[in-house]
């Protein structure tokens, strides 16, 4: 009986010390990664201060806007290319053209894609919610086209938007599961952790709302901060309300911000 109890101890030890070096190795993996004064260059294009999104703890890796390492079998990636798995759950998701008592809605303005209403409220300006609406194509926008509307009115970006982004970011979730049949379908259909897979693209501010694949110490993670994929995450627990909290003078179309109820 003592021998028995002696080797569970010996095991339970080993166990955590390769746990121990395990997490060790995935937040040196992150503090590497984060060193990179390029890589803090292009993340300060998207957060403040990217200083603020290295985590200190495996724990912390479950916090919004802390970077992760995710086991990649508990994950659930997505991309957005229409016709592959849980399309839906990616912002520049479409809702087909066929199908405009589905489309969602803000008042009576009504789209196709989430992305749109999300970028509109970048800019401080009445007139250059107008300028989108009128100008989108087929009510949804792309890269191209959310550039322009950058540039065209440059002089009202909204100089807290860094800060007040995730907060806007929950407002356009909670509207499309109130909206989007097909992504509530999505979102519902799995119980892993969403994850915008970022593993093909390069711009640096995908790592901040989804993940890219990565192999660290024989294993695959998505590492990033996932903050899309968390708010999903939370949302689908939530049964589709997320709390946020938005300044006064956040109006679109010149009025304030919309009760979701409406």
């Amino acid at each position: 009986m003592v021998q028995m109890q002696c080797n569970h101890f010996l095991i339970k030890a080993i166990y955590d010390n390769e746990l121990l070096i395990e997490n060790d190795m995935k937040l040196e993996f992150i503090h590497t990664q984060l060193s990179d004064p390029k890589f803090l260059k292009n993340l300060a294009m998207v957060v403040e201060d990217p200083l603020t999104l290295i985590p200190q703890s495996e724990e912390e890796f479950s916090q919004l806007c802390k970077f992760g390492l995710y086991p990649a079998e508990d994950c659930q990636p997505f991309v957005t290319k229409q016709g592959t798995p849980f399309y839906h759950l990616d912002n520049m998701s479409v809702i087909p053209l066929g199908q405009e008592d589905r489309w969602m809605h803000y008042g009576d303005f009504r789209f196709r894609q989430i992305e749109v209403l999300y970028n509109m409220a970048r800019i401080d300006s009445a007139e250059a919610h107008d300028w989108l609406k009128n100008n989108l194509f087929q009510q949804r926008v792309d890269s191209r086209k959310k550039q322009e509307y950058k540039a065209k009115f440059r002089e009202f970006h909204r100089p807290d938007w860094k800060r007040i982004q995730t907060e806007w970011m929950k407002y356009c979730l909670n509207l499309k599961y109130r909206d989007n049949a097909l992504f509530r379908k999505d979102l519902l259909s799995t119980d892993k952790i969403p994850v915008e897979d970022a593993t093909q693209t390069n711009y640096v501010s995908n790592l901040f709302w989804g993940a890219r694949l990565v192999d660290v110490g024989g294993r695959k993670y998505y590492f990033g901060c996932n903050v899309l994929g968390k708010l999903l995450a939370q949302l689908r627990e939530n049964k589709g309300k997320l709390h946020y909290t938005l300044p006064e003078d956040l109006h679109l179309f010149g009025n304030p911000i919309l009760s979701l109820e409406a």
